[in-house]
């Protein structure tokens, strides 16, 4: 199950324990996938050692080799990923393999204080075994389709074990930036403590207590309380901080038209209310004064 916010759609997911910033893994999935012209993705929502859900990079796609070969035997596909799932997670690093096809996969779990919230994976990848010996040693001969394996299988393009090694080390570090970010975090136990994160990150939406309700799956009334109670300011004085230091920071190289959407303000005038009672002076005042330095 998971929840995902209309609002915060394709920014953030809330997911049961976990919260995961979609656009950023999107985007390292897609730059390894083009870098290296492979099947990349994170995947999560791992139940009884399966996946369930994935951010796959551009070339997502499934090589026509796998696709002809789960016709058949999916059903091995599915047990070589339960296995390998089960051995990185228990090992706690990379495994780099060939899956039952001959094909290379790898997968990297990602740990947040000892508990498995997904891998990283890239797969799919021809080395430069034979596709005889590949039939040989995985028994593929039990495919009604063997000749239409073997082009496909000759039609792919080679990576060396070697450059494979190098490609799972990138991955390693990737994996680094994803924690070091927290592009992907579990939820706390006091989901109000996600309250600021929302507000910090969607600050060019409009936002609602309401919306910051449902975010966090409280009432309205919860999220003032609560908000005022841990942070000793109100919701909408945050806010309205958070919104005004952004066009503080915009205003140095923008024009108030070009930024007072971009810092969630309904219009102009809007915003130079808020800039004015926040700050003490009017953001063309500001401006100026940031010019005559």
């Amino acid at each position: 199950m998971y929840l995902e916010i209309e609002i915060f759609e394709s920014m953030v997911e809330l997911h049961e324990e976990l919260i995961i910033e979609v656009n950023e893994i999107q985007k390292m999935m897609d730059l390894l996938s083009n870098l290296f012209s492979i099947r990349t993705s994170f995947i999560y929502d791992i139940d009884d050692e399966k996946y369930v859900k994935e951010i796959a990079g551009k070339n997502g796609d499934y090589q026509d080799y796998c696709v002809l070969i789960q016709k058949e035997l999916k059903h091995k596909c599915i047990a070589c990923d339960r296995d390998k799932f089960r051995e990185a997670s228990e090992k706690k690093k990379p495994i780099l393999y060939q899956c039952y096809n001959g094909l290379y996969e790898m997968f990297l779990p990602l740990f947040i204080d000892s508990t498995l919230v997904g891998y990283l994976h890239f797969g799919q990848v021809r080395a430069e075994d034979p596709f005889e010996e590949i039939k040989k040693d995985y028994a593929l001969h039990e495919h009604s389709e063997v000749e239409g394996l073997k082009n496909s299988y000759n039609a792919m393009a080679v990576i060396p074990k070697e450059k494979l090694m190098l490609i799972a080390d990138v991955f390693q570090k990737f994996s680094e930036l994803i924690l070091n970010n927290r592009f992907v975090e579990l939820k706390k136990a006091q989901p109000e403590h996600y309250l600021k994160k929302y507000i910090d990150e969607n600050l060019s939406n409009f936002i609602t207590v309401q919306s910051a309700a449902e975010f966090i799956n409280r009432s309205p009334s919860y999220v003032t309380h609560k908000f005022k109670e841990l942070y000793s300011e109100s919701f909408h004085h945050y806010l309205n901080n958070a919104r005004v230091s952004k066009a503080k920071t915009l205003l140095k190289s923008n024009t108030i038209d070009q930024i007072y959407a971009q810092c969630g303000f309904k219009n102009r005038y809007h915003f130079s209310k808020v800039f004015k009672k926040m700050v003490g002076i009017t953001p063309r005042k500001y401006q100026n004064s940031i010019d005559n330095h």
